[in-house]
C-alpha cells in the first residue's frame, strides 16, 4: 500500500513539475517568502483597524501563534521526524525531476526532508485564521493564494504532492485549534 501511494505521489510530482516550464519565473517569485509580505500587511491593517486596540492586539498575537507553531512543528518536529527525502533529493527521480536554478546558477534543492511543506503549513494556517477571524467570503481568496504558494514546491521539485497536501491540512488543522483557545478563553470578547 505504502509503494503504491510513494508510486502515485512521485507520479503526480513528475506531472507537475516544471510543467508548463515558462511558469519558471513566476513560480520563483510565487515561493519567495518576502511575497507573503503584502498579504500579512493587508492582516495587519485589517487588525489595527479594529475599533477595541485590545482585539487588535490579540489578533495579532493569534497570528502569531499559528505562524510561530506551523512553521517551527513542520520544521522541526515532523521534517526531521518523517525523514522523508524531498524529490529533490531522491537519487530514485535524479533523471526525471526538473531541477531549477536560481538567478546565480545554484541548483535550488531545499533541506534535505520535506514532509510536510513549511510553505502550506504556514500559508493555509494564515489564510484559515483570517477567514475565521475576520468572517465572510470577502477573505476566502487567502485559500486559492495559499493554494498557489503551495503549487510552486512542487513546481519546483522540492516537496511531492503528499507533502502539499499533509501541510496544509496541518495549517488549517492548527489554525482552527488557535482560533478556538481563543474563544475558550474568550479572548476575543470585549466583556472582561
Amino acid at each position: 500500500m505504502i509503494d503504491t501511494l510513494q508510486a502515485w505521489d512521485e507520479a503526480l510530482l513528475l506531472w507537475f513539475n516544471g510543467n508548463p516550464l515558462w511558469m519558471h519565473s513566476a513560480a520563483w517569485i510565487l515561493t519567495a517568502k518576502w511575497t507573503t509580505f503584502p498579504v500579512v500587511l493587508l492582516i495587519l491593517v485589517k487588525l489595527m483597524r479594529q475599533r477595541d486596540l485590545r482585539k487588535g492586539l490579540l489578533g495579532l498575537g493569534l497570528f502569531l501563534a499559528c505562524i510561530g507553531g506551523t512553521d517551527a512543528i513542520s520544521s522541526r518536529l515532523m521534517k526531521p521526524g518523517f525523514e522523508r527525502l524531498r524529490p529533490s533529493h531522491n537519487p530514485n527521480l535524479s533523471e526525471q525531476l526538473i531541477l531549477h536554478t536560481h538567478s546565480d546558477g545554484t541548483v535550488y534543492k531545499g533541506g534535505a526532508f520535506g514532509m510536510v511543506s513549511s510553505h502550506a503549513a504556514n500559508t493555509f494556517g494564515i489564510a484559515t485564521l483570517a477567514i475565521l477571524l475576520f468572517g465572510g467570503y470577502s477573505w476566502r481568496w487567502l485559500w486559492l493564494w495559499a493554494a498557489i504558494v503551495s503549487w510552486t514546491r512542487i513546481y519546483l521539485g522540492v516537496h511531492y504532492p503528499a507533502d502539499i497536501v499533509l501541510g496544509a491540512l496541518f495549517g488549517v488543522g492548527w489554525a482552527g485549534a488557535v482560533y478556538q483557545v481563543s474563544h475558550r478563553f474568550k479572548l476575543l470578547n470585549s466583556e472582561p
